[in-house]
């Protein structure tokens, strides 16, 4: 799997790779591979950093750890995103295409997995959507 996500990081050059923090050991070896700092106290160092200064933490990391402990609030957000058609879904990428059609929501803010085909591929377009950010405008 590193290799596969560092060939693409080689051809796309992202500017931010969100990843499922669920698997630190993952997420150090990509770090690593990248060239950041991966050591845990590092990274706990950028989170309370972050807090303290009420900045975004993917400020200061290309890796980007997310918990899914979020998932409510990446969940409206696509939602958010596909309903103003800031996104567009190439229609070849049938499996995500049948991942959003088959979604489904339950409970307020809750994925229904189960209901859900290609739960993984909406998951990580979730986590793919993270870097897109609307500025409110007042």
């Amino acid at each position: 799997m590193l290799q596969k996500v560092g060939n693409l990081i080689f051809n796309y050059n992202p500017t931010k790779i969100y990843v499922d923090g669920a698997n630190p050991a993952f997420i150090k070896s990509l770090k690593i591979q990248l060239g950041e700092r991966a050591e845990t106290k590092d990274y706990e160092r950028v989170v309370e950093y972050s807090k303290k200064y009420n900045r975004p933490i993917d400020e200061y990391m290309r890796v980007i750890p997310v918990s899914f402990k979020e998932h409510k609030n990446m969940l409206s957000h696509c939602k958010l995103l596909l309903e103003k058609e800031y996104v567009e879904i190439n229609p070849r990428f049938d499996k995500l295409v049948t991942s959003l059609r088959t979604a489904v929501e339950k409970g307020e803010g809750d994925l229904d997995k189960e209901a859900t085909s290609y739960d993984d591929i909406f998951d990580g377009y979730r986590l793919a959507l993270k870097y897109y950010q609307i500025k409110s405008i007042k």
